[in-house]
C-alpha cells in the first residue's frame, strides 16, 4: 500500500518550526548560556559549551558580568584567520583593571576551532588565558594541534546568531600600529571596533557555570597531578639505568685528562680539557664555536667537525646545558660536558636519535665571541 505523501505547503511549515524547543515552546531546551556581543559593527549571539568547557565559559561569563569587556575593542583582525579582543582599551593600551587569574587549558574537551567557534586566546604558556579570546572566522585544524607550551587551543563555543558581524570585522581595513607587536603586522583595525556590551541572555545562574567549574579544574588539577607524577617516575627510570653509564664514562675521561669533573647546582657536570683566554661569554653573546654531541653509549648525534665548519649562535638561544658550560669558557677553551636530561632534551627528547629524558654529552671548542 502506497504511503500518503504530505502537501508540499505543509512541508513548507513544518520547515519553519524552531528546533529544539521545550513542551511549554517557549524555552530552548540546550542548557549551554547564551550571550549577546554588542559591537559598533554590529551585534552577535554566542552559545558557551558549559558542559565541555566549563572552566573557560565561567570564566568568559565572570568578565561579561563584570563589565569588563564594555569599551574593549578587537585589536587583531586577520581575515584569513580570526578576530581577536577582550583585552585592549581603543588607545590600544592593554587593559588590565580587573584582569583575573590564569586559567587551565581546556583543549582536550573535543571542540575544534572551526569557523564561527570561539576560543581562549593564550600566551606560548599552556594555562595562560586570562580575558581575551578569538573567534575563527576559517577552519583552524592547526590550532587543534598542540604547539605553544604542548597544548592546542581551547574552544568554548560558537556563534549561534550574526555570523554577519563576525564577517563584518573580519573585513575591516587594518593598519600596522607601534604600540601592538612592535608594529610588525598590519592586524589593528583602523577604525577600533568596539565592543560596547556582553550580555548573558535568559535566566541562566552564573552560580551553575561556577559548580561546573569548579569540579572540572579538581578533575584537571588530579590529571596534571598524575601526569606529573609518571613524568617524574619515568625521568628517575632513565637516570636509574643511566648511572652506571654515567660513572664510567666519568672515570674514563677524568683519568684521560688528568682533571675532575666538576658538578655545577644545576647538575650539569664540566671537565676543562684545554683552558682558554679572555673573558667568559654572557648569555647574550652570539658564540662561534666547535663541537661533537654523543650518547652515553657513544653514538654520536651531531658534530660540526664532521661537517668542517664551525657554528655560530646567540648563547641564551639553545639548551640549558650549552648555556651554562659555554658560559664557563673563555676563547680557544675546550671542555666536556655531560648534560643531565632536564638541562638538555627533557621527557621528549629529540627524535629519532636523542630519546626521552636523556643524558648527553658534548666535546665544544670556544673559537670566539662575537
Amino acid at each position: 500500500m502506497k504511503r500518503a505523501r504530505l502537501p508540499l505547503v505543509l512541508l513548507a511549515l513544518l520547515a519553519l518550526i524552531p528546533p529544539a524547543m521545550s513542551e511549554e515552546g517557549d524555552t530552548p531546551t540546550s542548557t549551554n548560556p547564551q550571550v549577546k556581543m554588542e559591537t559598533t559593527l554590529g551585534d552577535m549571539v554566542i552559545e558557551l559549551d558549559v558542559e565541555r568547557a566549563p572552566i573557560s565559559v565561567y570564566n568568559f561569563l565572570q568578565y561579561a558580568a563584570d563589565g569588563y569587556y564594555d569599551g574593549t575593542i578587537f585589536h587583531r583582525v586577520m581575515p584569513t584567520f580570526m578576530i581577536q579582543g577582550g583585552g585592549f582599551t581603543p588607545a590600544l593600551d592593554k587593559k588590565t583593571d580587573g584582569l583575573r587569574a590564569p586559567i587551565y587549558n581546556e583543549w582536550k574537551n573535543g571542540l575544534k576551532n572551526v569557523r564561527g567557534t570561539i576560543s581562549m586566546a593564550r600566551t606560548n604558556q599552556a594555562h595562560s588565558a586570562t580575558s581575551q579570546f578569538f573567534i575563527n572566522v576559517v577552519d583552524n585544524a592547526a590550532l587543534d594541534r598542540p604547539r605553544g607550551g604542548g597544548a592546542a587551543y581551547a574552544v568554548f563555543g560558537k556563534v549561534v546568531e550574526g555570523m554577519e558581524t563576525v564577517d563584518t570585522i573580519r573585513y575591516t581595513e587594518t593598519k600596522t600600529d607601534s604600540k601592538y607587536g612592535g608594529g610588525q603586522n598590519k592586524v589593528v583595525p583602523v577604525e577600533p571596533v568596539v565592543i560596547n556590551a556582553v550580555q548573558l541572555l535568559g535566566d541562566y545562574a552564573l552560580e551553575d557555570a561556577a559548580a561546573a567549574a569548579e569540579v572540572a579544574k579538581e578533575r584537571m588539577k588530579a590529571e596534571e597531578e598524575a601526569a606529573l607524577a609518571e613524568k617524574k617516575a619515568a625521568a628517575d627510570a632513565q637516570r636509574a639505568k643511566e648511572k652506571p653509564l654515567v660513572d664510567e664514562l666519568v672515570k674514563k675521561l677524568e683519568s684521560e685528562a688528568g682533571a675532575k669533573f666538576t658538578t655545577t647546582a644545576s647538575g650539569l657536570m664540566y671537565l676543562e680539557t684545554a683552558t682558554g683566554e679572555g673573558e667568559n661569554p654572557q648569555p647574550t653573546d652570539t658564540v662561534e664555536v666547535h663541537y661533537r654531541g654523543t650518547l652515553l653509549d657513544g653514538t654520536e648525534f651531531d658534530s660540526s667537525y664532521k661537517r668542517g665548519e664551525t657554528i655560530s649562535f646567540p648563547l641564551n638561544r639553545v639548551i640549558k646545558g650549552w648555556t651554562e658550560g659555554v658560559g664557563m669558557m673563555k676563547p680557544g677553551g675546550k671542555c666536556t660536558l655531560i648534560i643531565p636530561s632536564d638541562l638538555a632534551y627533557g621527557e621528549r627528547g629529540s627524535p629519532p636519535v636523542i630519546g626521552p629524558n636523556s643524558t648527553l654529552v658534548f666535546e665544544i671548542e670556544l673559537v670566539s665571541i662575537k
